[in-house]
C-alpha cells in the first residue's frame, strides 16, 4: 500500500481539488459540542472540523436517509424511484464509522441487495481519518479502532502533516488530481505515526468484555438488570436514530382519492411500541422491558448469530445521546456479572475423598 505525506497546510487544497471531482462532505461544528457531515460546498473547505470526534448522525444517513420514497403507484403498477445522486466524497470519516458502513452494507445486501442503499452507495468514496479517543469511545473492545478495508485513502494526523495511506484506484484519483501537494512519506513520518497509535491505544479508558456476550445474555434473560434499565430508560429512539448500525424502518403509503400515490420509508426504532403492532391491533412487545432486551440481543446476539460479529462498533453515540445516561458498557458489565452468580450458585460442592 502506497503510503504518502500531505502537509496540514495543504488540506484545505486539496479537499478543494477533491471537490472538482466528487461533490465532497465534511465534518463541521453544529455548535460548540456537536458535529455534523454537510457539503463542503455549502461549509466552505475552511470549515472542516479536523477536532470532529462523532457526528450527530453517522455516515449511514448518506446510503439509507431518514425518509425516503421508494416507489409511486397508479393504481396498477409500481414505479421505482430512482435517486438521483453525484459520486461523492466523505472526508473525515473515523474507523468505527468505517465498520459501521461495512455492517450495513452486509445488512442490505442480504437475500435481496436494497436497490435505493446500493444506488446511492456505489456513488459513494471515503477518506479516513484517525482520531484520538474520549470517555465514551469503546471501539478498541469492539476491534473497530483500525480498519483494513472499505476506504480509498486514509490519514493519520500527524500534528504538521496527515500520513496518508492510499488503498484504492479511486483514491489514487483523488492523489492524482493534486499531485503536486503530497510527497513521498519517510522513515520519520513512520515513526511519529507509531508513537502516536501508542499513545491513542493507551487514551482509552472505556473498556467492555464483550467474548462470549451471546452467551452471557441467553444466562441472564430474567436478570432484574433488564427491569433496572426499563424502568430508567424512556424508549425515545434516539440511540438508534444515531446508532451507525440501526436499520429498523417503516414503511407507509400515501394515497388519494384516486388511487394514485408513492411508498415512502423512514426510520423507526424496535424501542417504540407501535413497532410490532399488527393487524387485529396485536402488540407482539408490549412491554418495555421486552423491547429493550431485543434491541441489544439483535446488537449483541442475533447479529452474531447471522452474520458472525456483533453490530455495535463501540463509537459512543448512544451514550452521548441518551437522556437517561444509559451506560451500554455497564449494563453488559451488569449482566456479566448476574450470568456468574447464576452459574455460582448452579455449582455443587466437590464430594469429599474417600479412601
Amino acid at each position: 500500500m502506497e503510503t504518502l505525506s500531505l502537509k496540514r497546510d495543504d488540506l484545505k487544497a486539496f479537499l478543494e481539488s477533491c471537490e472538482k471531482i466528487r461533490r465532497v462532505q465534511i465534518p463541521v461544528a453544529a455548535d460548540s459540542k456537536q458535529y455534523r457531515f454537510m457539503p463542503m460546498a455549502e461549509a466552505g473547505a475552511g470549515a472542516v472540523a479536523l477536532d470532529c470526534l462523532r457526528t450527530m448522525l453517522p455516515p449511514k444517513k448518506y446510503f439509507f436517509p431518514p425518509e425516503e420514497s421508494l416507489y409511486k403507484f397508479d393504481g396498477s403498477r409500481y414505479l421505482p424511484i430512482e435517486p438521483e445522486i453525484e459520486p461523492f466524497l466523505l472526508f473525515g470519516v473515523h474507523p468505527c464509522d468505517l465498520a459501521g458502513v461495512m455492517i450495513t452494507d452486509r445488512f442490505f445486501s442480504r437475500n435481496y441487495p436494497d436497490r435505493t442503499y446500493w444506488i446511492r452507495r456505489n456513488q459513494a468514496a471515503f477518506i479516513g481519518l484517525g482520531c484520538m479517543p474520549d470517555s465514551k469511545c469503546f471501539c478498541a473492545s469492539t476491534h473497530n479502532q483500525y480498519v483494513d478495508s472499505l476506504y480509498d485513502l486514509f490519514m493519520w494526523d500527524l500534528g504538521d502533516r496527515f500520513l496518508t495511506y492510499v488503498r484504492t484506484e479511486a483514491g489514487q484519483e483523488l492523489v492524482h488530481a493534486a499531485e503536486r501537494l503530497f510527497a513521498p512519506s519517510t522513515e520519520k513520518d513512520r515513526h511519529d505515526c507509531l508513537e502516536m497509535l501508542d499513545k491513542r491505544n493507551a487514551a482509552f479508558t472505556l473498556k467492555a468484555d464483550l467474548d462470549d456476550l451471546p452467551q452471557i445474555f441467553d444466562l441472564s434473560d430474567d436478570s432484574s438488570t433488564w427491569r433496572d434499565i426499563a424502568s430508567a430508560c424512556f424508549t425515545c429512539g434516539k440511540c438508534a436514530m444515531v446508532c451507525p448500525t440501526c436499520t429498523c424502518y417503516d414503511l407507509d403509503d400515501k394515497t388519494d382519492l384516486q388511487g394514485h400515490g408513492e411508498r415512502i420509508r423512514r426510520w423507526t426504532s424496535c424501542f417504540f411500541r407501535d413497532f410490532t403492532r399488527v393487524a387485529g391491533d396485536h402488540i407482539f412487545r408490549d412491554k418495555r422491558e421486552r423491547r429493550i432486551k431485543n434491541r441489544f440481543l439483535h446488537k449483541e446476539h442475533g447479529y452474531v448469530n447471522a452474520f458472525g460479529s456483533p453490530s455495535c462498533v463501540g463509537c459512543g453515540r448512544c451514550l452521548a445521546v441518551c437522556p437517561a445516561g444509559i451506560n451500554v458498557v455497564s449494563l453488559y458489565k451488569k449482566l456479566r456479572s448476574a450470568a456468574a452468580r447464576r452459574c455460582g450458585s448452579c455449582q455443587k460442592p466437590e464430594a469429599p475423598a474417600t479412601a
